[in-house]
């Protein structure tokens, strides 16, 4: 897929947006009671931060070169990929700039709903572990989530439904397992335009390069020596040469910020991703846990953040507010307001960008209205597929509105 060049088209609607004193650049769709003034990225320096990444996305617009990966992390928010595959679709559309689909995974193999947009079938027994869970003990990647099987022969499929879901082709896949001699042997399902294998035991993954681009992909499993005893997937990284965005989306039910500090794998997978751009989406379980202490919840997110300046010490974040809810469907979660300010907190001592969800989705109570336009769920903590669309348009809108104003002033600077 070729990028076309369409910088001075991206230029203008953006400059108009911001003439017109617009505070959503992105078109949306509109609701009464949504505060779209408040859909800004905040910085609490008072200065334009994300400099590296709008740097290399203004690069990737104007140029056509170039790739950008940004990681989105949450719960089920984000693991059903409504929200983040919104996003997803907002830059590949809007700019042209598919770079394919990234780290995705099999949800179904772990018995966990899977996003909408690819099948996964299998054969064999596989069991599903979840960081979220106490009693689940296993190990854990950057995903949160582990299938595991201990039969000694068993395949799994995954293949992208086509017709009106995007397209996301690869000519390389990334398959993260454990690589030492008690696992299985990991077998891609006969392919002619297979052109090399490569396994990289320091980071725990094993590379099939292909000389042609495939939708779908097959592999077996099988037991070849007695020290075998089974077989963990920790996911999946679909690839591409195109350049463009890849846009990485990581959520498991029920996680919390304690839960992905589980993952004993999380450093090494993720230094092969290399995140320009991190979106913290993490908060709404730990805001439900009974004993939530908001400074164990800093100092959590603080240790997330060192663990991803390892891979890429450029990174840049944003660190996102808990959506309203519910708890029990009938009490108000009123730690919202704790989670706003540790956000807050969060964002000025690394630097990072602020996005008040809370505030825009309408604050304390908020989210009932959404339920009664159709846009939440019943439960009042989840939300219908318009909802997470609705919420994956106006983050998008916000991170336009703040690259409107990084090319005002790159123009400016340019001009003086």
């Amino acid at each position: 897929m070729k990028i076309k060049n369409i910088n001075l088209f991206i230029y203008l609607f953006l400059f108009l947006s911001l003439i017109k004193g617009q505070s959503n650049p992105h078109v949306i769709k509109q609701y009464p009671f949504v505060n779209y003034d408040s859909n800004s990225i905040h910085f609490f320096e008072n200065k334009l931060t994300f400099s590296n990444f709008y740097s290399k996305f203004d690069t990737l617009v104007s140029s056509g070169i170039g790739k950008i990966n940004i990681m989105q992390f949450g719960g089920s928010h984000v693991q059903a990929d409504i929200w983040s595959h919104r996003m997803r679709k907002n830059f590949h559309n809007n700019f042209n700039l598919n770079g394919g689909r990234g780290f995705i995974f099999p949800f179904k193999l772990a018995k966990t709903n899977n996003p909408y947009y690819y099948n996964v079938t299998y054969t064999g027994e596989w069991n599903g572990y979840r960081n979220a869970i106490t009693k689940h003990q296993s190990t854990w990647g950057v995903s949160g989530i582990t299938a595991t099987t201990t039969d000694s022969i068993s395949s799994f499929q995954l293949e992208f439904k086509g017709d009106d879901t995007p397209f996301y082709d690869f000519n390389t896949i990334k398959v993260f397992h454990d690589t030492d001699s008690s696992s299985f042997c990991l077998e891609l399902v006969s392919d002619t335009s297979l052109i090399s294998i490569d396994v990289n035991k320091e980071l725990g993954y094993t590379e099939f390069r292909f000389n042609k681009h495939h939708e779908k992909l097959a592999f077996r499993i099988y037991k070849t020596d007695s020290l075998q005893t089974h077989f963990n997937l920790y996911g999946l990284s679909l690839e591409n040469d195109d350049n463009g965005i890849v846009y990485h989306s990581i959520g498991v039910n029920g996680a919390s910020t304690s839960s992905y500090l589980r993952n004993q794998l999380f450093t090494p997978q993720i230094k092969t991703i290399k995140p320009d751009l991190v979106i913290f989406c993490i908060g709404i379980n730990d805001a439900f846990e009974p004993g939530f202490c908001a400074k164990c919840f800093e100092n959590n997110y603080d240790l997330l953040v060192s663990k991803i300046k390892e891979a890429n010490p450029n990174c840049e974040f944003l660190f996102v507010t808990n959506t309203d809810s519910y708890y029990k469907k009938r009490y108000l979660n009123k730690r919202a307001f704790e989670v706003q300010t540790a956000m807050q907190n969060l964002a000025k001592k690394q630097k990072a960008g602020y996005w008040d969800l809370f505030t825009i989705m309408g604050g304390l109570g908020s989210i009932k209205t959404w339920e009664k336009n159709g846009l939440a769920q019943k439960d009042r903590v989840h939300f219908k597929t318009a909802g997470y669309e609705l919420i994956g348009d106006l983050m998008f809108s916000a991170l336009m509105k703040e690259y409107a104003r990084f090319v005002s002033i790159k123009t400016k600077n340019i001009e003086n």
